[in-house]
């Protein structure tokens, strides 16, 4: 479906709000022909560098591509060099620039099963809202705080949005394949780490919520992806680790990222079918174990289901 078409069913459904998101980059992407109420840009970090540029600087000017002359623009917490260069780029184009640490702060912050719960309140004494969304992770805090950012945005064009509203958006949100329980006993997650950033955030999850219990990972990544860099990150903490292919042309080889980022594991082996590897996990778990399946979000698409419809019989020990 093309972008203009997507704007017409919006039109005709008398949708109040339309998220599009950009699929790489953003100068060049086509969702880039909208004009928005306000321009969001999440964590930059790097990803796609044979595209995007292989410095942070470059992937930056990338994504500032969908600011738009006078169009408020939302940006999360980013590092130094990133901060500039979008600040930069929002002054050329007359952009008014609202970032998440300028305009919240966080007054409490507790963990509970490994999803945040915290009050945040707006800078200069504002109101308070409590943040719970159901989404694990410690990093959804940040997300968050960004989707409230854009909502503070819109509030000032004149939209009348209830914090009671945007205290139970968050909290009803669902991001299926990101830190996302599939099944228990043992448990299952899948996960579409499939960059060093999202790999990072996985292993802090896994630091915070998995210390001491055995853990097997089904992985997979695609030929553009950092895989030693995200092997480096996560297979530390993994007692096994099955690489296979998803359903893709793109996939690298089972064997060769058995061969590529192996010896960062404990112990591994392949299996290119990913339905039988996720059969092997199964039969070498114990209930009180865990299964992570990541490393491509092609590989979650696949076995997502499959993996919360799985019987308990499959089960191993």
């Amino acid at each position: 479906m093309r972008n203009r078409d997507r704007v017409l069913v919006f039109r005709r459904a008398e949708v109040d709000f339309a998220v599009f998101e950009t699929g790489l980059g953003g100068r060049l992407d086509s969702t880039n022909i909208v004009t928005p109420r306000v321009s969001i840009i999440t964590r930059i970090d790097f990803d796609h560098e044979n595209f995007l540029g292989h410095s942070l600087r470059e992937i930056a000017a990338e994504k500032a591509g969908i600011i738009k002359p006078g169009v408020p623009v939302v940006s999360s917490a980013q590092r130094a060099e990133v901060r500039q260069l979008l600040a930069a780029r929002a002054r050329e184009t007359g952009s008014p620039l609202v970032e998440t640490a300028s305009l919240y702060s966080v007054e409490s912050l507790a963990m509970e099963e490994g999803r945040i719960h915290a009050v945040v309140r707006e800078q200069g004494g504002g109101t308070t809202i409590k943040v719970r969304p159901q989404l694990a992770g410690r990093f959804q805090l940040e997300n968050a705080l960004t989707a409230l950012a854009a909502a503070h945005v819109l509030k000032q064009q004149g939209y009348r949005l209830a914090q009671g509203d945007l205290a139970l958006g968050i909290a009803r949100a669902e991001w299926p394949g990101r830190i996302e329980k599939v099944r228990s006993r043992p448990d299952i997650f899948v996960d579409g780490a499939h960059n060093p950033s999202s790999a990072r955030e996985l292993d802090a999850f896994l630091g915070e919520n998995f210390a001491g219990r055995r853990i097997v990972m089904i992985f997979a990544a695609l030929r553009d992806k950092a895989v030693d860099e995200i092997a480096g990150i996560l297979f530390p903490r993994v007692a096994h680790v099955i690489f296979t292919e998803p359903a893709t042309s793109r996939a690298i080889s089972a064997a060769q990222l058995a061969e590529i980022a192996g010896h960062y594991a404990a112990s591994s082996e392949a299996i290119p079918d990913a339905v039988e590897a996720l059969d092997k996990a199964l039969a070498m778990v114990a209930p009180g174990d865990a299964i992570f399946i990541t490393g491509s979000l092609y590989l979650v698409g696949q076995l997502r289901r499959r993996a919360a419809e799985k019987s308990t019989r499959s089960i191993g020990r």
